[in-house]
C-alpha cells in the first residue's frame, strides 16, 4: 500500500513533498478486509484516552499533519453522515478528537448512507477544512478533512423525516489549544509605507487641531522527523 501511495504522489502540489502527499493518499486508501485501514487504526488511537497509543504513529503523524497544515483552508459548508440517530448525543458544543472525513457534496453523503434506516447528517460550517481531492485515492468523493481537535458548536437540529436527522454544526475557535501545529508559521512580512519627497515650506508649521491631528491605529506535539521512504 505504501508503494502505491508513493507512486501516485510523484507530482504533489500545494508545496507538499512526495512523502507528505503520500501520507494523505495512504490515509484515504481502503485496505484488504484482513487488515484495518490507516484511517480506522489512526482514529482509534487519536480517540483513545491512553495517549501512549499514539507513540507508534509519530513518524506518520509528522508527515500527515505537516501535509494538511500546508494545504489551504476551506471555508464553507461540508457534510458528514453516520448511521443511527445522534440527535440526543451531543450537547451545545463538542470536540472531534479524530480526523473527520467529510464531503462538499450532500449527494455523495446520501449515496454513502443510503435512503433506508435511521441516519444522521451533519451540516457543518467549517473555516479550516482541508480539501484533499488532489491527494485522495478516490478523487470523485471530493473529500474534506477536519483536523483532529476541531471544536464545533451545535447551531440547530431537526428531522425532516422519521429516519433522517440533521444536525447543524459551526466550527469555532477552541477555548483552549487542542493540538499544536507541526511547524511554526512564519508571519507575513509587513508592508511599509513608501517614502515621499521632502517639501520645504517657507511658512512656519501650524499646530495640529483636534480635527486635523493624525490618528494612529492601536497597535506541542513532538514528532520524529522521518519519511515514508525511511522504512
Amino acid at each position: 500500500m505504501i508503494k502505491i501511495a508513493l507512486r501516485n504522489s510523484r507530482k504533489p502540489g500545494n508545496g507538499l513533498t512526495s512523502d507528505e502527499s503520500a501520507a494523505i493518499h495512504l490515509y484515504t486508501m481502503q485496505w484488504p478486509e484482513t487488515h484495518a485501514s490507516v484511517y480506522t487504526s489512526l482514529n482509534e488511537a487519536l480517540r483513545c484516552q491512553n495517549r501512549r497509543n499514539l507513540t507508534p504513529w509519530f513518524p506518520y503523524l509528522k508527515l500527515f499533519f505537516t501535509a494538511l497544515y500546508k494545504l489551504p483552508s476551506l471555508k464553507g459548508t461540508i457534510w458528514r453522515g453516520v448511521r443511527g440517530n445522534l440527535n440526543d448525543v451531543f450537547d451545545e458544543d463538542l470536540i472531534w478528537w479524530g480526523v473527520s472525513s467529510c464531503t462538499e457534496k450532500v449527494k455523495i453523503m446520501e449515496d454513502f448512507l443510503g435512503t433506508d434506516g435511521e441516519r444522521t447528517l451533519f451540516n457543518i460550517e467549517c473555516t479550516n477544512g482541508k480539501s484533499i481531492r488532489a491527494q485522495s485515492h478516490f478523487e470523485a468523493e471530493e473529500e474534506v478533512l477536519l483536523l483532529h481537535g476541531t471544536y464545533l458548536k451545535v447551531v440547530s437540529r431537526w428531522s425532516p423525516s422519521k429516519d433522517l436527522h440533521i444536525i447543524h454544526l459551526r466550527e469555532e475557535p477552541a477555548p483552549y489549544q487542542t493540538i499544536a501545529p507541526p511547524f511554526e508559521v512564519t508571519p507575513s512580512p509587513v508592508d511599509l509605507p513608501s517614502l515621499k519627497p521632502l517639501t520645504i515650506s517657507k511658512e512656519p508649521p501650524k499646530a495640529p487641531t483636534a480635527a486635523t491631528a493624525p490618528v494612529k491605529p492601536s497597535s506541542e506535539i513532538f514528532f520524529l522527523d522521518l519519511s515514508l521512504t525511511d522504512q
